[in-house]
């Protein structure tokens, strides 16, 4: 019984601390969208992604993303830029966390 109730509460455990991973994970779309603004967005006065690449470099081995997920949230990300035209605005919020994220 005993044995029971602990893989129980070890299962739970696991099951608990999946869920800020993938929550995580899916915050990563918010970078991959300021990785490609850039080019989606057309912006011809944007700093380097250099520092912003690294970052996400970090951030993807630090969750452990697949290249299959990663794929998917790229994908997930350039359809939210392209379906919404007033993200890319010059004075928007995605412009200004782009620029302090390329400094």
């Amino acid at each position: 019984m005993k044995t029971l109730l602990l893989a129980s509460a070890v299962s739970l455990c696991a099951l608990g601390a999946s869920a800020p991973a993938f929550a995580q994970k899916e915050a990563m779309v918010m970078f991959y969208q300021m990785q490609m603004a850039p080019s989606v967005c057309r912006w011809t006065n944007a700093a380097a992604t250099t520092r912003l690449d690294a970052t996400i470099a970090a951030q993807e081995q630090g969750l452990r993303v697949s290249a299959t997920e990663r794929a998917t949230m790229r994908r997930e990300a350039e359809a939210d830029l392209r379906a919404d035209p007033s993200t890319c605005a010059a004075d928007g919020m995605l412009r200004m966390m782009y620029d302090e994220a390329a400094k």
